[in-house]
């Protein structure tokens, strides 16, 4: 019943799942990756505190801010999301003794993998630049 209920839309596709799923994603690691870069004292003094020295602080934002935009506008999504899954790895592997903090960091991940074996869908920037159908190079 449900299937046949949602195939009335046409709005109501994979592609369009994909597009919830990019914004979200990449609006979560766009603040993320903002909310360092504009303390970056507090950010280097919170990697310090779990073992991390200032490059990866500086790595970790910058990831975060460019990957986010480019899964937001769904440009090289698979690629972009790469080192945010690897990202979040290491933050769920960090977190792994606090219960509480574990969770967005590991829904994150799997979000991100899901990005990383879906792609960005037919609705992106990449898609309209292209003008394909279903191409792998852009997504």
């Amino acid at each position: 019943m449900c299937n046949t209920m949602f195939k009335k839309y046409s709005w109501c596709n994979t592609d369009a799942g994909l597009l919830v799923l990019r914004l979200g994603v990449g609006a979560i690691f766009i603040y993320s990756g903002y909310m360092k870069a504009t303390d970056m004292t507090m950010t280097l003094s919170g990697f310090a505190t779990m073992g991390f020295n200032a490059f990866w602080a500086y790595l970790v934002t910058v990831v975060e801010l460019l990957g986010g935009m480019a899964v937001l506008l769904g440009v090289y999504t698979r690629l972009a999301a790469v080192p945010l899954t690897i990202t979040m790895i290491v933050a769920t592997y960090v977190l792994r003794s606090n219960m509480a903090m574990i969770f967005s960091p590991l829904m994150l991940f799997f979000a991100s993998l899901a990005l990383v074996l879906a792609g960005s869908g037919k609705y992106s920037v990449a898609q309209k630049m292209c003008n394909c159908e279903s191409c792998d190079n852009c997504t």
